[in-house]
């Protein structure tokens, strides 16, 4: 039997002023599948304070929940295997990876993991890079491919 201070020998001490230790107590047993009224008899104190115990814990946020939002539509597996195929074969795009390995599995999805795993050297492969003779050229034959710089001057 755990000893608590009282005022009384009768009369427990309010929850407010129940020692950590004994709060613990109450929420282990709880966890155990013991029942409100057996913890109060337990360590003598009132069923009130052993409820509000449970409910300022529940507030407070102690002990574990499980959480209510959707479940992620890419398993782990899928992450790891999206992780793994580029540092075995460092000429992988993320085209590549969304076709081969992970067909259910969007790009963007694809990019995002490989930018948490710090991997963006193969979403820089991604972008279009100029060669020595697209450098010459005009920058709007660049964005603009039907327009040449002949049409404007006719």
């Amino acid at each position: 039997m755990v000893l608590i201070l009282c005022s009384h020998a009768h009369k427990p001490i309010p929850s407010k002023h129940l020692s950590e230790w004994t709060r613990r107590r109450v929420y282990g047993l709880h966890e155990r599948a013991m029942p409100l009224r057996e913890i109060s008899n337990y360590l003598n104190t009132p069923l009130t304070t052993v409820h509000e115990t449970m409910a300022k814990g529940d507030q407070e946020g102690e002990g574990e929940r499980e959480g209510g939002g959707r479940y992620p539509k890419t398993s782990q597996a899928q992450y790891d295997i999206i992780n793994e195929e580029p540092l075995k074969n460092h000429d992988t795009t993320c085209k590549n990876i969304a076709k081969k390995i992970a067909p259910e599995v969007s790009k963007r999805t694809i990019r995002y993991g490989l930018v948490e795993r710090n991997l963006k050297k193969w979403l820089a492969q991604e972008r279009v890079h100029l060669d020595e003779q697209e450098s010459h050229q005009d920058v709007p034959s660049l964005s603009f491919p039907c327009w040449s710089p002949l049409a404007t001057i006719s």
